[in-house]
């Protein structure tokens, strides 16, 4: 699990938190299971709180494994997802919580707490991609002209803000958008069509991007020297 958190590429704050629960929710769900609870309702609930495991280590691997661009600009709906993990833990351990020893209520009631205390939030750097991109998605360009300097100057705001500054890192992000493009059925077209367009704007303007970052690095050495 930690492996997998490592090689987070964006939103790495939530998913800390995520894993943060997952290490106590995987903790608790041992102690319940060794505790050995006869009721169909505690067996029940054990398998929900696996799967409910399953759905989180799933963010973290998405986060590890997706295009920066893309998680970026589909925070809500990671956000979402972390969210409805977070209250099914809570429910379905409040449901056990009367059917485990009582040494075990007080454990139970401490992870409780902690998930009703626990935010998801997207970092800074995180959400400015997400609205330079978004604002670009929904404008309505009257030419090709604006349209080819709003996408240039989103882009490069974008991959700034990710991170996304050498020939290699706009590599990788290439790869990665082309292997989601892959995966992505055809019942998904928007997810598909955002992929495609992420991708497009990645070919378009990656010599202007790399160009970008090289000359505000330059800038930064030239004022420091």
């Amino acid at each position: 699990m930690m492996s997998s958190y490592c090689n987070v590429k964006v939103h790495h704050s939530i998913c800390l938190e995520l894993r943060i629960l997952i290490d106590k929710i995987l903790h608790i769900i041992l102690a319940i299971e060794s505790a050995r609870p006869n009721c169909s309702l505690a067996m029940k609930t054990l398998c929900s709180l696996h799967f409910t495991l399953d759905k989180a280590k799933t963010v973290i691997k998405d986060c590890s494994e997706c295009s920066k661009l893309y998680l970026a600009i589909t925070s809500h709906k990671i956000l979402s997802r972390c969210r409805k993990i977070r209250d099914a833990f809570e429910f379905h351990l409040a449901q056990i919580q009367n059917a485990v020893p009582m040494p075990l209520v007080a454990k139970i009631s401490s992870i409780l707490q902690d998930l009703r205390d626990t935010e998801f939030l997207v970092e800074f750097a995180e959400d400015e991609a997400r609205k330079v991109v978004r604002s670009l998605l929904e404008k309505d360009f009257s030419g090709s002209d604006s349209m080819k300097k709003e996408e240039l100057e989103a882009i490069q705001m974008a991959t700034s803000r990710l991170e996304i500054k050498s020939p290699f890192s706009l590599f990788v992000e290439k790869a990665t958008l082309k292997r989601q493009i892959d995966k992505v059925n055809d019942i998904n077209q928007k997810e598909k069509e955002l992929l495609e367009y992420l991708l497009y704007l990645l070919i378009k303007y990656g010599k202007s991007i790399c160009q970008f970052h090289d000359g505000n690095q330059s800038l930064t050495q030239t004022r420091m020297a």
